[in-house]
């Protein structure tokens, strides 16, 4: 199987070419994904999710997100995945992966950030 990840991201044509991408280089299955925060808070839970890969949808309340996310989907690790620029990982998060980096370097985030 893999490590299971749900994606959220607001762009259905950017969640489809990672879905596929990750596909190709194995090792990980997308389990669900959401277009908005309410969509995730209610399919999260059911996806047994080991990563959740998150872009931000509200830069001011990255921190929120984060907690609400975790509150659905507690044993899951939260990976940013997003285009804003970012020093480090905010509080709630596992770890960050800039949009602009290649597929194969996102893959490795998610393999690394998966629970053991």
């Amino acid at each position: 199987m893999g490590v299971k990840v749900f994606h959220c991201d607001d762009s259905t044509a950017f969640r489809v070419l990672v879905r596929e991408m990750l596909l190709e280089l194995g090792g990980v299955e997308v389990v669900g994904e959401a277009s908005s925060l309410d969509e995730a808070l209610q399919r999260l839970p059911l996806s047994e999710a080991d990563v959740v890969l998150v872009d931000l949808f509200e830069r001011e309340r990255e921190e929120e997100l984060l907690g609400l996310l975790r509150g659905a989907a507690p044993e899951a690790a939260m990976l940013l995945y997003t285009g804003m620029p970012l020093e480090h990982a905010p509080a709630g998060a596992e770890g960050h992966v800039h949009k602009s980096v290649p597929f194969a370097e996102l893959h490795r985030a998610i393999l690394a950030a998966a629970p053991a």
